[in-house]
């Protein structure tokens, strides 16, 4: 798992688009491991993860009328469903990073197909997020750190027409 760094102020990982250093005045202000194989050998309470499909809890684990159908979904929390599921999207490699330009800044896009069935969840979705990191300087010399965050996802697939 490759860490994808930002100048010295950034770092993300291609694990639930994890952002792994987040640097202020040269500290890092994340919450998480130190290192990328962590993520995945310890149990993380999700830090720096994206949460999806859902975040928060679905009770008894299950969608119970979508267009008339009910969809029992991956039980993780007693009777519960957490944060998408025992696997979530906190836990899988996202496509990427990949250096694009948005809103005419230099930002890191991540991409995740989470197919129909995924943690039980109806329907083809497909996730793209966006880091756009800025460390800039105002008028009086003062450094400001900033990382924008952008979500999209948009049901795709040949069962949208059911979901």
């Amino acid at each position: 798992m490759a860490t994808k760094k930002y100048s010295d102020s950034f770092s993300f990982l291609p694990q639930g688009g994890i952002v792994q250093d987040f640097k202020v005045g040269g500290t890092n202000i994340v919450l998480g491991f130190p290192s990328a194989e962590s993520y995945k050998t310890k149990h993380s309470p999700f830090f720096g993860e994206t949460i999806g499909r859902v975040a928060n809890r679905i009770s008894g684990a299950k969608i119970n009328s979508l267009n008339g159908k009910s969809y029992p979904l991956a039980v993780n929390n007693g009777p519960n469903t957490l944060h998408g599921g025992v696997k979530g999207w906190g836990k899988v490699d996202f496509e990427g990073p990949k250096d694009v330009e948005r809103n005419g800044k230099e930002a890191v896009l991540f991409t995740y197909l989470s197919k129909d069935g995924d943690e039980g969840f109806p329907g083809t979705v497909e996730f793209k997020l966006w880091y756009t990191p800025s460390v800039e300087k105002d008028e009086s010399g003062i450094e400001k750190t900033s990382l924008e965050i952008e979500y999209e996802v948009e049901l795709v697939g040949d069962e949208v027409e059911e979901t």
